[in-house]
């Protein structure tokens, strides 16, 4: 973007979603089903913002954990979005926001996991 040049803001979408979000994500219980919630809640953002985007394409948003990003949309939704939307706004940082937060979720559940499998296995048959 050039300096000087508008930029359409999605921050007031993201803001009405925020607090549900997290409150899904911190009660999510498995790692897998962070990227659920979070494809659930882009493709309702991304609703707000372009109304045929609907929950048709939840398979056209990737939640990907081990990309810079966290997710990745197909080239389909990125054509629905339209390129002055994914370029000259901010909703790039708003989805990538979204994702490491899911992502962050997933690492702390699969170390959560990671901690009670060692428990269990020092654990020994007496004390059970």
């Amino acid at each position: 973007m050039k300096k000087g040049e508008k930029v359409l803001s999605f921050v007031k979408l993201e803001k009405e979603i925020e607090s549900a979000y997290r409150e899904r994500l911190s009660n999510t219980k498995r790692p897998e089903e962070t990227a659920d919630v979070f494809v659930e809640f882009a493709i309702g953002l991304l609703n707000k913002i372009n109304p045929q985007i609907t929950r048709n394409q939840i398979d056209q948003i990737y939640f990907d954990p081990e990309s810079e990003n966290g997710y990745r949309l197909s080239p389909n939704l990125e054509k629905i979005l339209g390129e002055e939307v994914l370029k000259k706004s901010d909703i790039t940082a708003i989805l990538k926001r979204m994702a490491l937060n899911a992502v962050h979720r997933r690492k702390a559940l699969i170390a959560d996991n990671e901690r009670t499998n060692m428990f269990r296995m020092q654990e020994r048959p007496d004390q059970r």
